[in-house]
């Protein structure tokens, strides 16, 4: 398992705000991921998903609904491609607490330590704009660390 919300719901978590915001993070990498083809197929195409899933595209469901309501509040490997799950690892690895450079380009993109907490990210489709370019970024700096 990559995420969870109850990994961040279970320490230290703001009291004023819901548990779903513990999924905005997921969701926005889940969405990137989504978008450039590193999801499992199989959330593009299931009836009881499909429609989420190509709104999720269109920025009319965000990711972190998408994780929330059809993937248990968790990012797991199976919720990734082959290729998907490699770079999970790589960009969520982090030997201390599991979140590595995922976490650090997320919060210097949407300047976390601004707001009150991290989890006050405001699950828009203005800061997903701002940190899908950032994902982007470390996907192809990984692709060619492997050539």
């Amino acid at each position: 398992m990559y995420d969870h919300i109850q990994f961040h719901t279970e320490e230290d978590y703001p009291a004023d705000l819901p548990p779903d915001n513990a999924a905005t993070h997921m969701g926005m990498y889940f969405q990137w991921a989504a978008a450039q083809g590193l999801v499992n197929p199989v959330w593009q195409t299931a009836p009881e998903t499909a429609d989420d899933f190509a709104a999720m595209l269109e920025g009319r469901f965000s990711g972190a609904q998408f994780v929330l309501k059809h993937l248990g509040g968790a990012l797991t490997p199976d919720d990734f491609t082959q290729e998907g799950q490699h770079f999970a690892e790589f960009y969520y690895d982090d030997e201390e607490d599991g979140y590595g450079a995922f976490m650090e380009d997320y919060v210097t993109a949407l300047n976390t330590p601004q707001l009150a907490s991290f989890y006050h990210v405001a699950d828009t489709p203005e800061n997903y704009a701002l940190l899908a370019p950032v994902f982007q970024t470390a996907f192809v700096r990984w692709q060619h660390s492997l050539k």
